[in-house]
């Protein structure tokens, strides 16, 4: 953590990002004066301003114009005045109908925690998947669709449920169906996903008219487990461009990066043991100019799933921002396991 300011220059740092933040324009030693200090004198201000920018909290791009943050003030505002405040009502009203729904595949949870927290926040969100190898799986069901398809579902000990439509040559009738359960659940269950290759053995014991539903379920839980830009989802990527500071080059070079899976996927995928993650600044956000990330862990049964990233513009509301990612991961957690019990009814 950075050092603490002196208090005249704390005050000032603080109603200058503040300022830029609400309405991304320069603000003078003028309106400093007017709108904050009546008991500091302008030409007082604009000295504590210049001594700020000897120190490279602020920058001044014309000589005649007002000081803008830089990197370095965003850094110290996050770390010495942010704090989660309460969500507005129809903030909380809309995530809560986001997930009121019942969700029986990992995918539609993820795509609508993406799409909420970028409709709430009105940046860009990403969701990383991990640690999906070591999740283990409990049950797989299978329901009949017709004479030659069933749906698989498989259910995790983290309430991830998986479901997919298959077809297969042998018919699919219900005692088909009752014996497959059966077999399916006698080799997986207790099997972590990224152990798959261990229950290859036990099929070949098994009744050789499973083998194609066998290798379909493998197939499922092998795309499940891939580390990959699947296991990366992406929501509002376009909305950075909307906001008054962004300029053609940060633009090109911000459309370039989130355009890279992998690389967002890494940047929001953070190995730091901290509540949240802030990131400021193209030094510590892959190149991104004039860019903020901030990165939440989501839990569901104390198992790590993955992480959820907001990317927007160094002048972000971080306060909202945090905001919303921690009331979303207590609303994805029940949302998961509200699924679980439903199913397991």
């Amino acid at each position: 953590m950075s050092g603490r300011l002196p208090e005249r220059k704390h005050r000032i740092l603080k109603a200058v990002v503040e300022e830029y933040i609400k309405d991304a324009r320069q603000i003078s030693s003028g309106e400093l004066q007017s709108k904050y200090f009546s008991d500091i004198s302008s030409a007082t201000i604009r000295a504590e301003l210049a001594a700020l920018s000897d120190m490279g909290y602020l920058a001044q791009p014309h000589t005649s114009a007002g000081r803008l943050p830089t990197s370095k003030a965003y850094k110290y505002y996050v770390e010495h005045f942010v704090d989660r405040r309460p969500l507005r009502k129809q903030d909380v009203a809309m995530i809560d109908a986001s997930f009121s729904a019942k969700f029986n595949a990992v995918e539609d949870i993820v795509k609508t925690t993406a799409k909420v927290i970028s409709d709430v926040t009105n940046y860009t969100s990403v969701i990383v998947l991990k640690n999906v190898d070591s999740v283990v799986i409990r049950e797989i069901k299978l329901v009949g669709l017709d004479g030659h398809s069933a749906l698989v579902i498989i259910i995790t000990d983290s309430g991830i449920i998986r479901d997919k439509v298959i077809k297969l040559n042998n018919v699919v009738d219900d005692e088909f169906i009752t014996s497959a359960t059966l077999m399916l659940n006698k080799i997986f269950s207790g099997c972590r996903v990224g152990e798959l290759h261990l229950a290859e053995a036990s099929v070949e014991k098994e009744l050789k008219e499973f083998k194609e539903l066998f290798d379909n379920v493998v197939a499922i839980l092998e795309t499940y487990c891939s580390v990959n830009d699947e296991s990366v989802y992406m929501e509002g990527e376009s909305k950075m461009l909307n906001y008054p500071d962004a300029d053609m080059s940060s633009a090109k070079r911000f459309l370039s990066i989130i355009d890279n899976k992998s690389l967002i996927g890494a940047l929001v995928d953070s190995a730091e043991d901290i509540e949240f993650s802030v990131k400021i600044g193209k030094d510590e956000t892959a190149g991104m100019d004039k860019c903020a990330v901030i990165t939440a862990k989501y839990k569901v049964n104390g198992r790590e799933i993955g992480h959820a990233g907001v990317i927007g513009p160094e002048r972000m509301d971080y306060s909202k921002v945090m905001s919303v990612l921690s009331y979303i991961g207590n609303a994805l957690n029940n949302a998961i396991e509200g699924g679980e019990g439903e199913d397991d009814e």
